[in-house]
């Protein structure tokens, strides 16, 4: 009897956060087009677990897109 191995799904502590691979400093609120990938389409921003952004820059794209909400770029939470 062979058995079918199905190969393991990726370790999600293994996923590197893109803003450090490209070198982020600061996350602008007036950048949309970088803010919206991490927004769904409700307008509400999505965890670290499924974008695999590091706590560093979660904290900062909270803040991005609080400024943003404010300043009326981004629509609050329908």
């Amino acid at each position: 009897m062979s058995q079918n191995k199905q190969p393991r799904r990726s370790d999600p502590r293994k996923k590197q956060c893109p803003l450090c691979q490209k070198g982020t400093q600061y996350i602008d609120y007036k950048d949309y087009p970088s803010i919206k990938s991490y927004v769904d389409y409700f307008g509400n921003i999505r965890k670290r677990y499924y974008t695999g952004i590091c706590l560093r820059h979660q904290k900062m794209l909270k803040t991005a897109i609080e400024r943003a909400r404010f300043m009326g770029m981004l629509a609050y939470r329908k």
